[in-house]
C-alpha cells in the first residue's frame, strides 16, 4: 500500500524560524561580544529579527494552508495573532532596553533578550498550532521563559516571591491542561484539532447526554487555560507576579503570554471543541462576568499603580472572554453568521488594542522609575506640571483602557458589546458598560493626581531615547488604530473565517 508522504512547506514557518534564529544569534553575541557593546548591538539585532519576522508574516496574508500533516496552520488567524505577538515584542524591546541596562542592578541584557525571544517563539507556535501536542509545546515554551523573566530582578525578594507563585501554580495548571487533553484524545482518538471536531460532531449528533469523559476533558482544559489568561478564580498568581517582575516584563507578561493563551482557546475550544459549544458557552460567559467584576472592584482599592494595572488586566481578560461567549451563542456556526464572525474578530481586535494601551501604561511607570520615583499613587503627584508629555501619554493610555472615544480602547469594547447584543447576551454587554464605569474611578484617580496634586520639585535626570520612542509610537497607535478600526475588524473577521472550515466539513 503506497504511503502518502507530504513534503513540508518550509516557507510557511519562515516567520517562526526567523525568531528562532534571532534567539540563537542573540545568545551567541551575548557570549562573545564585549560588555560595552552588548546593549546597542543586541537591541538592534532583536528589533531587526522581530521586524523581519513581521515582514515575512505579512507576506503570508490571505493564505489558508497547512504543513507537517496539519500540525502547523498558516491561515489568516495565524497571521493576525502572530502580528499582535510580534508587534508586542517590538514594543517590549523599545520600552525595556534602558530599564534592563540601568535599573535593578544592571540585569544581563543578553539573557533578557534571549528569554524574550523564546517566549515570543512559544506564543507564535501556539497561534499556528493545528494539533494539541504542538499547542501544548508552544504554551509551555512561552510559559517557562516567562517564569524566568518574572524573577529576573533577582535581588528583590518580591520578584522571587512572585515568580515562585507563578511557577508553582503554572505547573499545576499545565498538568491540568495536559490531563484534559489526554481525556479528549481518549474520547476522539486524535490530537489533530480538525479531526477532533469531526469526531465530536459524530459523537454529539443525536445524543442527549454526552460521555462523562468529554465533559471532564472540557472542564480540565478550561481550568488550565483559565490560569494562563488569569481568569477568576485562577488569577491568584497575577498580582504578586506582576508587582514583583521588572516593570517592562510586567507589560510584556500582560500581553504576549495572554495572547498565546487566547490563541490556544480559539484553536482548542472554539475550533476543536466547537461541537461541545452548548456545554462551554455558559461557563465562558459566567467566567467573563466574574473576572471583569472582580478585577475592577479590587483595582479600586489599590494605591500601588503597578498592582492596580495588574488587577485591571484581569478585568480586561473578562472583557475578551465575553467576546468568545458571543461567538458561540450565535446560531449557524460556519454559515457566515455575522455575530459569530464578530465575536472572534472583536477578541482579535481587543488583543491588538490591549497590546498598545497596556504596554504603554507600564512604559510610563518605567519612565518615572528612571527618574527616581516609585510606583505608588503619590509618586505620580504633579507629573503633569513637571513632565507634561509623559503625563499626557499616561492620560491617553488610561482613558483608552477605560474605553473613552476616540481611542482604540473604546472601539475594542464597542465591538465586543455589539457582538454580545447580536448574540442576545444583553446582560453581559450591560456588565461591560457598568464595569467600565467602575474602572473610571481608579484610572481617572491617577490622572487627577498628575494634574491636580503638588509634586516634587526635581527628578533625577535620565536619558531614555528608545523608551521615549516606544511611548510615542504607542500613543500614535492608540489613536490611529482606533480611526481605522472598521478596516481592522473587517480584516480580523475575514482572517478568522478559517475557523468555519471545520464546522462546514463535519457531519
Amino acid at each position: 500500500m503506497p504511503v502518502n508522504l507530504e513534503v513540508p512547506d518550509w516557507g510557511l514557518i519562515l516567520p517562526q524560524f526567523i525568531i528562532f534564529l534571532t534567539t540563537i544569534v542573540v545568545s551567541l553575541l551575548d557570549a562573545f561580544l564585549p560588555k560595552s557593546k552588548q546593549y546597542s548591538v543586541l537591541t538592534v539585532v532583536s528589533l531587526l529579527g522581530y521586524g523581519l519576522g513581521l515582514v515575512t508574516l505579512l507576506g503570508q496574508a490571505g493564505e489558508n494552508r497547512s504543513t507537517f500533516h496539519g500540525l502547523f496552520l498558516a491561515d489568516g488567524l495565524t497571521v493576525f495573532l502572530s502580528l499582535i505577538i510580534l508587534v508586542a515584542a517590538i514594543l517590549t524591546v523599545l520600552t525595556s532596553a534602558s530599564y534592563v541596562q540601568h535599573l535593578e542592578g544592571r540585569m544581563p541584557i543578553g539573557e533578557f533578550y534571549t528569554l524574550l525571544s523564546f517566549a515570543t517563539l512559544g506564543a507564535l507556535i501556539t497561534s499556528a498550532a493545528g494539533d494539541m501536542v504542538i499547542l501544548y509545546v508552544g504554551i509551555e515554551l512561552s510559559s517557562l521563559a516567562t517564569y524566568i523573566l518574572t524573577a529576573f530582578a533577582k535581588r528583590r525578594t518580591t520578584a522571587l516571591e512572585g515568580a515562585l507563585k507563578y511557577f508553582l501554580l503554572g505547573l499545576f495548571a499545565s498538568a491540568i491542561l495536559l490531563y484534559g487533553m489526554a481525556w479528549i484524545y481518549g474520547s476522539t482518538g486524535s490530537t489533530n484539532l480538525e479531526e477532533i471536531a469531526t469526531s465530536l460532531g459524530g459523537l454529539v449528533s443525536g445524543e442527549d447526554n454526552l460521555e462523562a469523559s468529554l465533559l471532564l476533558g472540557l472542564l480540565l482544559v478550561i481550568v488550565g487555560l483559565g490560569f494562563k489568561i488569569a481568569a477568576v478564580p485562577f488569577h491568584f498568581w497575577t498580582p504578586d507576579a506582576y508587582d514583583g517582575a521588572p516593570t517592562p516584563v510586567t507589560g510584556y507578561m500582560s500581553v504576549i503570554p495572554k495572547a498565546a493563551a487566547f490563541a490556544a482557546i480559539i484553536r482548542l475550544i472554539i475550533q476543536g471543541l466547537e461541537p461541545l459549544s452548548d456545554e462551554w458557552a455558559t461557563l465562558l460567559a459566567v467566567l467573563a462576568l466574574i473576572t471583569m467584576v472582580f478585577g475592577n472592584i479590587v483595582a479600586v482599592a489599590q494605591r500601588n499603580v503597578k498592582r492596580m494595572l495588574a488587577y485591571s488586566s484581569i478585568a480586561h481578560t473578562g472583557y475578551m472572554l465575553a467576546g468568545f461567549a458571543a461567538y458561540r451563542v450565535a446560531e449557524g456556526f460556519g454559515d457566515g453568521s455575522e455575530a459569530a464572525d464578530l465575536g472572534v474578530a472583536s477578541v482579535l481586535y481587543y488583543l491588538l488594542a490591549y497590546s498598545f494601551m497596556n504596554i504603554g501604561a507600564f512604559a510610563i511607570v518605567s519612565w518615572i522609575q528612571h527618574r527616581g520615583r516609585g510606583m505608588e499613587l503619590e509618586d505620580f503627584n504633579g507629573l503633569g506640571a513637571s513632565h507634561p508629555l509623559p503625563a499626557a501619554a499616561m492620560t491617553v493610555f488610561l482613558i483608552s483602557l477605560m474605553g473613552i472615544p476616540p481611542t482604540i480602547g473604546f472601539y475594542a469594547k464597542y465591538y465586543v458589546i455589539v457582538a454580545l447584543i447580536d448574540a442576545n447576551l444583553l446582560w453581559l454587554a450591560l456588565a461591560i458598560v457598568v464595569m467600565s464605569a467602575v474602572s473610571a474611578f481608579f484610572y481617572l484617580r491617577v490622572v487627577a493626581v498628575m494634574y491636580f496634586e503638588e509634586g516634587r520639585e526635581t527628578d533625577r535626570p535620565f536619558s531614555t531615547p528608545l523608551l521615549n520612542a516606544g511611548i510615542a509610537l504607542m500613543v500614535v497607535g492608540v489613536f490611529v488604530l482606533g480611526l481605522f478600526s472598521g478596516n481592522i475588524i473587517d480584516l480580523a473577521g475575514d482572517w478568522s473565517d478559517a475557523l468555519t472550515i471545520v464546522a462546514t466539513a463535519r457531519p
